[in-house]
This record gives structure tokens, C-alpha cells and sequence, in this order.
């Protein structure tokens, strides 16, 4: 069984800016960026119409699945974390003392008005027990690098946090991620392609 992770394209929204849940757009640059992944989908020899596909309901992730996938199911849980306040602010407007606060406790910190790392996960971690767990077939998934993250995680029993330290930089916009899944070990095969 493989698991593909997908992660959105980039948007119309200034770097260093928390975008969590907001309902941002994509960037002018949509169409180059899916043909870009059009080609790595073909080279991976994805099946569509073998395959159950899930998207992040945020327009960023279905509007991608809309250009990827045969069909597909939204899912509320593969939502990226939610920064309450922080939303759609720059990183240089949230108090350093804030920062420090949430890369010092980077599991349990909650963010103002919004979650923490660990409720985030739990979540994430609800939609692999109920649907990965139980599926027979190869599963798509269109999402966010946090919820990427958190799959990743609760599959493979690698530490989320240790996870989003190793891999913050590789999942970027449009990347590829596997996992493959034999008897009931899930294993790694390449992240951010």
C-alpha cells in the first residue's frame, strides 16, 4: 500500500506570513506549478482511478485536487494548524517572547485563540486511525506541510516535533511525499520530491 502526501502550490500571500487556516489563495503561477506536477504524478505512475484521494478542504489544497485527482473526499482534519491570532500576520509583528515561547514548548504551546502542536496532531492523527488504517487501496493525499507532518509522523512513530525540525524546508510548494506501507509497518520512501 503507498500513501501519497501532496502538498498545495504557493500562494498569493507575503512570505513569512502565518497563514494556518486562512483561506488563501494560489499564486498567478497555478498552471506552471500543476503542470510541473502533472509530470511528477506521471512519472510515478499514479493510478486515479485505483486510488482514494482526500483533500484539506482549504481552496489552496481543492484546487489542486480539482487538476490532480479522478475524485476525491475533503476532510476538515487535514487542515493545517490553526494560528488564531497569527493569523495572516507577519512573523515579525508576534512578539519574540512569543516565538521563543512556542519553539520552546513547540508541542503544547498554544497559540492565542489558536492550537497547539499537540491538539493539531491529534487531529491529523484521528484521520490516519479512521482512514489510512482501514483502507486496502493506495491513498492521495492533497494537504499542508504541517498536516503532511503530522501523517508522516503518526505512521512512521517518528517524533512530530523531531519531524518538523528535519523536514520544515523540504516539504515546499508542490512537493511529493511517499509512504509506503507493508504488512503493518510504515515506512518512509522519500519526502519533498
Amino acid at each position: 500500500m503507498k500513501i501519497y502526501l501532496l502538498r498545495h502550490t504557493s500562494l498569493n500571500v507575503p512570505a513569512d506570513t502565518f497563514y494556518g487556516q486562512s483561506d488563501v489563495d494560489v499564486s498567478s503561477n497555478f498552471m506552471n506549478e500543476v503542470n510541473d506536477i502533472k509530470i511528477k504524478l506521471k512519472q510515478e505512475n499514479i493510478d486515479f482511478k485505483n486510488i482514494v484521494s482526500f483533500s484539506s478542504p482549504l481552496r489552496r489544497c481543492t484546487k489542486l485536487a480539482n487538476q490532480v485527482c479522478e475524485n476525491y473526499k475533503i476532510d476538515e482534519r487535514l487542515k493545517e494548524l490553526y494560528f488564531g491570532d497569527w493569523e495572516l500576520q507577519p512573523f515579525s509583528k508576534i512578539s519574540r517572547k512569543e516565538i521563543k515561547k512556542w519553539q520552546d514548548n513547540l508541542m503544547n504551546y498554544k497559540i492565542p485563540n489558536g492550537e497547539s502542536n499537540s491538539e493539531f496532531f491529534k487531529r491529523c492523527e484521528s484521520f490516519c486511525r479512521e482512514i489510512i488504517l482501514n483502507c486496502k487501496n493506495d491513498i492521495f493525499i492533497v494537504a499542508h506541510a504541517g498536516s503532511i507532518n503530522c501523517i508522516l509522523s503518526s505512521l512512521s512513530k517518528i517524533s512530530f516535533d523531531k519531524l518538523v525540525e528535519e523536514n520544515w524546508k523540504k516539504i515546499g510548494y508542490g512537493s511529493l511525499t511517499l509512504i509506503k506501507k507493508n504488512y503493518s509497518k510504515f515506512t518512509i520512501e522519500f519526502i519533498g520530491h
